[in-house]
């Protein structure tokens, strides 16, 4: 195992630098290696051992870093659960992991209660505040704060050794865990270091979801360092700026709606930014005008944009700073579509349907191959297969790489619309309907036509005190692309869009309804 002396670092070097901001408390690290000590104790004494699941059920907190660093002591396999799933994708998740022990808090809880006795082969029920048939955690924290006793002896020390289970979307419509392994992440995590150098005084902002791997790999990164976790127990956008301002931080993690939110809030003025020096944006694509209106309004922010999947740990390119140009050269400029290139470590690739690499401008699906990528899925052994056949990755997302190596993604393999036999990609689109400063959010979708088999939609939601009709949109399309690409339909929504639970918008929801009553979802 890695994982576990990453922490254990932190407090022999670090022990008296501030560890986490939760909820108006601070701990240092050695008072975060004491606890992490005390709840591996209790959960050992509760029979949980090395190589059994833990469901990590939690909204963003402290509590989420202890117990995924208290597996990590006993070489229990942490198992983080999307909170924004329903109770059917849950249990279904958790039964399918074959977890031993639920951990929750006391938001969660009464959630949690409803569909527990679904649950098969739980031994042990922990929730922050505890009740109604869950242990209390901080009574057994408690109960083993003086525990000196040691923990069992490791008995697969392999740095192979399963760390965690990180459910993801399925081609067959369930959720599938992707394996990573110990040294999955900790090489992850070294390609990240090595991409960009440690901050001084890193105090990192958790924002995005702590159980998304858009976030997860920085529980170890933040750690590594002797870092500060400054935590947002959920997005709420006057908590994060309030957060930033009086915290200091100097770092954070966001998907583009996030930075889209946070850049157009009413309050976005009033508050002091100075402290934070680093933004890395992922996750979903970044619309180069939102990108370029971000960069504008905080000019002493280092973007950097990370591309990747779960099942590579997640990092695979990176666009660096130096790449964030708005003016100047035109092909330096164009390189804010671009997701970079491939980080230290990790061979990236654009192979073609007949297995050969695409030249330059040429469309392929992006492969990878390097020690981040997957053991393969839980219990999964023909989707493993179909992923990593010839040695590679398959991440089933289009791109082309112009000739100095930088690769621009186009689309989702399977999100690819086919409008009259003409290949349309969504984010092209949706780059273009971004432009339009009445637009607020955008997705761009293929719908079911007669004539065409597919014909380009957009479904948008429109910023307070703008206005804007369909046939305004697409006239301002025309303007800028193909006619085959311009859409056809728009759908002016209120509100927002529907999103995951680390903000990527839901293009599978906005489709479904187009699609009812299609045996398949091409034409």
């Amino acid at each position: 195992m890695i994982l576990n002396r990453v922490l254990r670092r932190a407090v022999r070097y670090f022990p008296n630098h501030t560890a986490t901001i939760f909820d108006g408390q601070r701990q240092t690290y050695n008072q975060l290696g004491r606890r992490v000590q005390s709840l591996a104790r209790a959960l050992n004494k509760l029979g949980v051992q090395s190589g059994d699941h833990v469901a990590i059920y939690l909204l963003n907190s402290s509590q989420f870093l202890e117990t995924v660093y208290a597996c990590f002591e006993l070489g229990a396999v942490v198992v983080p659960l999307n909170i924004r799933l329903a109770a059917d994708e849950l249990v279904f998740i958790i039964n399918d992991a074959e977890c031993k022990a639920f951990i929750t808090d006391n938001y969660l809880q009464p959630l949690a209660a409803a569909f527990k006795s679904r649950l098969a082969g739980i031994e042990h029920f922990l929730a922050i505040g505890g009740g109604n048939g869950f242990d209390d955690y901080e009574s057994l924290l408690a109960e083993h704060a003086n525990d000196n006793s040691p923990l069992p002896p490791e008995s697969d020390a392999s740095d192979e050794k399963l760390a965690g289970l990180f459910y993801t979307s399925g081609t067959t419509g369930l959720p599938k865990g992707v394996m990573l392994s110990h040294r999955n992440l900790w090489l992850n995590a070294l390609h990240t270091l090595a991409t960009r150098a440690p901050e001084p005084n890193l105090n990192f902002l958790h924002a995005a979801p702590m159980f998304h791997l858009a976030t997860f790999p920085a529980v170890i990164n933040v750690t590594t360092n002797g870092g500060a976790h400054t935590i947002l127990q959920k997005f709420d956008l006057k908590t994060l700026m309030e957060l930033i301002e009086r915290e200091r931080v100097t770092s954070t993690v966001l998907v583009p709606t996030m930075i889209n939110f946070l850049i157009n809030h009413p309050d976005f003025s009033r508050h002091d930014f100075s402290s934070l020096h680093r933004i890395t944006y992922g996750a979903s694509p970044m619309p180069v005008e939102l990108l370029k209106h971000a960069m504008s309004l905080l000019p002493a922010v280092e973007f950097t944009q990370g591309y990747g999947q779960s099942e590579s740990s997640p990092l695979l390119t990176a666009l660096m700073p130096e790449d964030h140009i708005t003016d100047g050269d035109e092909k330096r400029i164009r390189r804010l579509a671009s997701c970079g290139r491939p980080v230290s470590g990790v061979e990236v690739e654009i192979m073609k349907d007949d297995s050969s690499f695409a030249l330059p401008g040429e469309v392929g699906e992006v492969v990878a191959r390097g020690p981040n990528v997957m053991m393969g899925y839980w219990k999964r052994p023909e989707e493993t297969a179909a992923t990593l056949r010839g040695g590679w990755l398959h991440t089933g997302d289009m791109a082309v790489t112009d000739k100095d190596g930088y690769i621009y993604l186009v689309d989702r393999k399977k999100d690819m619309i086919i409008s009259g036999g003409e290949n349309v990609y969504s984010t092209e689109v949706e780059n273009v309907v971004y432009q339009h400063p009445a637009v607020s959010e955008a997705a761009v979708i293929g719908v079911p036509d007669e004539k065409w088999g597919e014909i380009v939609a957009a479904i948008i939601t429109v910023k307070p005190g703008a206005s804007l009709t369909e046939s305004e949109l697409i006239e301002f399309c025309a303007a800028r692309l193909a006619d085959y690409k311009v859409p056809k339909r728009v759908e002016l929504r209120e509100g927002e869009l529907p999103k995951s639970g680390t903000g990527k918008i839901l293009k599978k929801e906005l489709r479904e309804p187009y699609w009812q009553g299609h045996n398949r979802r091409i034409n």
